[in-house]
């Protein structure tokens, strides 16, 4: 009887992928990483990885006629044909990228897309939907815009984020004087405006590769509201403010507060 140690690295790497999938479901972390759409097919990957673990594991195990004989070979393989072999570094280096995602997600502790991440990737002060494409855009979109103009004052959470700031970029000047409050991180985007601090969050449409970030510019009194880095709540009233010659919605601060992250910070849209 063969013992096959490279087969059972490969087994052990889909167990552990299996495992490491199921943790995040079992913890909850799995919305910080993909948009909660795809929650079920990554359930549905944990199981695949978990039954090629099954199907592997007689791969490991080998006696020694299976070694030598091809009539022992079905349609999984033919077992026999790495018998003696070693590990290359080519196959090394295969491995290691392979169960480097592993490494990491066991090991390296997670942190949240936040306000330096935001800097670095870059601040969308434009639109992201049209309003202009097609009638059932136009027709949604409108019954956005009239749904936000009859409010007396405009909520923003997480259900209606990224639609509420998309529709006040799209119609900044009929929205002037309406209250609003809403939650996010504090930053300051120096390449468009120094002086005007944003409160945003992370959308993330997919996953958080392709996370990025959407908010509204403010202006305040207080000069402390520039240096904060944390999470707050900010009501005030809507304006707008010429920045690269484009208008821009602003917030006029009237009341802020500091608050703690919410467990689930990113917008999924």
């Amino acid at each position: 009887m063969y013992f096959h140690h490279q087969e059972a690295i490969k087994a052990l790497v889909l167990l552990l992928f299996s495992g490491f999938i199921f943790m995040l479901h079992h913890t909850g972390e799995i919305i910080k990483f993909i948009n909660p759409q795809y929650t079920a097919l990554s359930q549905i990957a944990s199981i695949i990885f978990l039954f090629l673990f099954f199907i592997q594991v007689p791969r490991m195990f080998i006696t020694k006629e299976q070694a030598k004989d091809h009539d022992y070979c079905t349609i999984l393989g033919c077992n026999h044909e790495i018998v003696g072999r070693q590990l290359s570094i080519k196959k090394i280096a295969i491995l290691f990228i392979i169960i480097l995602p592993l490494l990491t997600g066991f090991f390296l502790p997670y942190k949240d897309l936040g306000a330096e991440e935001a800097v670095k990737r870059g601040i969308c002060y434009t639109p992201t939907s049209t309003h202009n494409d097609n009638s059932v855009t136009i027709s949604s979109s409108n019954k956005t815009l009239q749904q936000m103009l009859n409010s007396q004052e405009l909520i923003l959470d997480e259900r209606n984020f990224a639609t509420y700031v998309d529709t006040i970029r799209s119609y900044p000047k009929q929205f002037h004087g309406k209250s609003i409050s809403l939650e996010g991180f504090i930053l300051v985007d120096e390449k468009v405006s120094h002086d005007h601090p944003l409160i945003g969050r992370f959308l993330v449409t997919h996953c958080v590769a392709d996370a990025h970030v959407t908010g509204l510019l403010l202006e305040s009194d207080q000069g402390t509201l520039r240096d904060v880095r944390d999470w707050v709540t900010v009501r005030g009233e809507i304006s707008s403010v010429e920045k690269n010659g484009q208008i821009l919605p602003i917030i006029l601060v009237e009341d802020w507060t500091k608050i703690m992250q919410p467990e689930a910070p990113y917008i999924y849209p």
